[in-house]
């Protein structure tokens, strides 16, 4: 059976969500919420409580309960789908068979991809070219260096391959997915779905974006957005971190990262790639680089104070 996953805390937006999911056109799916903590009270066919961890756990529960041979679509809790949500992903997947994960449409805030400054900056150089041939023909892709970044063309097409996955509107082949856990590496969850794509890309399979199967994000005050000004540096830190974890999955040239890092000046995306490259060297588990991360986090203001992030 087709699955909905939605982790959550419990927030008064779940309702709205799970309101629209019952007016589905599609009826024949499962609602899954992964709940940190427990709830008081759901609606929902099935409560996975979280016990322990952060948002990366959360997937790796969602993961871990996949159906095989199916799909299974994922959103938040401040997210409303639209009525043919579920359905137009059905459809999608049935007219590009070799999609491993997809994300359709998202109106409202949308998070940012803090390193498309870089790529910018560096474009046509060796550092911003894409990993490898799996990429080619891909919008947005992750680059030699390990970083996760959209091409100028991104966003433009009806449908285009691209790692740039809305996590609050995403869709998954289970059968690549079947086994496989993300790497509890980071405080947010940055680029998790980048993750994923990685790993359907492995097996295989494409990425993909396209339009339709719209989400409407309500804005709340989220894991990878933030008014806060210290906190949006931390979140650029973290998706500067991310070569780490692409490191686990793609080998990286750590001499050509930290040709990268040295051609920068003192900054968060400098302290990020540093971060990154000291983890990798130092043959840290992701659950050690976490704890790296927080040490940042909870002195964020005494680290990342001063230091800009280009956006």
């Amino acid at each position: 059976m087709v699955q909905v996953f939605i982790p959550t805390s419990g927030r008064e937006t779940l309702r709205e969500a799970l309101e629209a999911l019952r007016r589905q056109t599609f009826r024949g799916f499962e609602v899954v919420l992964i709940a940190k903590g427990g709830l008081k009270a759901s609606r929902a066919d099935r409560v996975i409580v979280q016990r322990e961890g952060l948002y990366e756990e959360a997937l790796n529960l969602a993961l871990a309960a996949l159906n095989p041979d199916d799909v299974a679509l994922f959103t938040d809790d401040d997210a409303v789908p639209s009525p043919t949500w579920v359905e137009e992903h059905l459809e999608f997947h049935e007219r590009n068979p070799d999609a491993a994960i997809a994300s359709g449409s998202i109106e409202g805030r949308k998070w940012k991809n803090y390193p498309n400054a870089l790529f910018r900056r560096f474009k046509g150089t060796k550092y911003m070219e894409p990993y490898d041939s799996r990429f080619e023909g891909y919008t947005a892709f992750v680059t030699k260096t390990g970083l996760s970044v959209d091409g100028e063309a991104a966003g433009t097409a009806e449908v285009e391959r691209s790692v740039a996955i809305g996590g609050v509107n995403m869709s998954l082949k289970t059968n690549y997915f079947l086994g496989f856990q993300v790497p509890t590496y980071s405080l947010r969850g940055s680029h998790n779905e980048t993750v994923l794509a990685l790993r359907g890309m492995a097996l295989g399979g494409h990425s993909m974006r396209f339009r339709g199967a719209s989400v409407r994000h309500l804005g709340s005050e989220s894991l990878s957005r933030t008014e806060d000004p210290l906190l949006d540096k931390y979140l650029c830190l973290e998706k500067h971190a991310f070569p780490f974890a692409v490191n686990m999955l793609l080998k990286l040239d750590l001499d050509l990262l930290e040709d990268l890092a040295a051609r920068l000046e003192d900054g968060v995306p400098k302290l990020g790639l540093a971060t990154a490259i000291r983890g990798i060297r130092e043959g840290l588990s992701p659950l050690e680089f976490r704890k790296r991360l927080e040490d940042i986090y909870l002195k964020r203001e005494e680290v990342l104070g001063a230091l800009e992030c280009p956006q």
